[in-house]
């Protein structure tokens, strides 16, 4: 698993301890929890205030753990999710509104009436709008991501190393090659293995750290059913394989690299 798998999840299991906190609060609490910030819900509002504690407790319990469930999906696959973030704070959050409002109803007093304060009435729109805005931002940071994953790598030759400017990026010295080989092969057909730290999102593009029973530890910037495929020996560490989406590119970029690095 990548590093922005990792990182994404760490996102998702921290936001549920926020909810896991609201949960506690709601089942030790002995006075009625509210659900809207600046709220309050007075002890003659609700006719049993443990049962109605309770029972926001365990709604709040059902969305900490939805929120941990998809931190452990991100560790696998960031796409879905992002999805399912999505969905949780949207749709979620009103599925929320409409848990809360039943289990207020149900427990709430009808032999007094309580006048709703105008800061308590605006507090709805107030979190649809950070619902909206922190959407946009996961959107925003998801699409940045999947833009430099999706992208080619740029290879620079320069005087004395390979420059490979790409997500998981490395610089190879002359020095450390010892072949450079053009292969008629997809890396699906080569064997690409197993993601250790590296990119796997849309499409077929392959970055970063993969290990197979053929190849062994290897770093990839492939588009995996691309062929043919470039790939770069070195001494002691891990092969290089290069293929862009442009077959032509690719076959280009293998007569520089021939042409320009000295091999023993």
């Amino acid at each position: 698993m990548s590093f922005s798998n990792i990182f994404f999840a760490a996102i998702c299991l921290l936001c549920s301890l926020s909810f896991g906190a609201i949960a506690i609060w709601a089942f030790k609490s002995k006075n009625p929890i509210h659900f809207w910030s600046g709220s309050t819900v007075n002890p003659e509002e609700i006719t049993n205030i443990p049962a109605y504690n309770r029972a926001n407790g365990l709604m709040w319990l059902i969305y900490t753990v939805c929120m941990v469930m998809i931190g452990i999906v991100s560790l696998f696959n960031i796409i879905i999710g992002v999805i399912l973030l999505v969905i949780i704070c949207a749709p979620g959050t009103i599925a929320l509104i409409i848990a809360y409002n039943v289990i207020y109803k149900k427990y709430r007093s009808t032999s007094t009436t309580h006048k709703i304060s105008d800061s308590t009435a605006k507090t709805p729109k107030a979190v649809i709008i950070a619902i909206i805005g922190f959407v946009l931002i996961i959107f925003v940071l998801v699409g940045t991501m999947e833009y430099y994953g999706l992208k080619n790598p740029v290879v620079n030759i320069l005087d004395n190393s390979i420059q490979i400017k790409a997500m998981y990026g490395v610089n190879i010295d002359f020095s450390e090659i010892t072949n450079i080989s053009l292969i008629e092969k997809s890396m699906d057909n080569i064997g690409a293995g197993t993601r250790t730290d590296g990119y796997g999102g849309f499409g077929e593009t392959l970055k970063g750290n993969f290990e197979s029973d053929i190849n062994g530890k290897t770093l990839l910037f492939v588009q995996s059913k691309t062929s043919p495929t470039i790939k770069i020996e070195r001494i002691e560490k891990k092969d290089v394989y290069i293929s862009l989406r442009n077959s032509t590119n690719t076959e280009q970029l293998y007569r520089e690299l021939i042409s320009a690095i000295p091999l023993k």
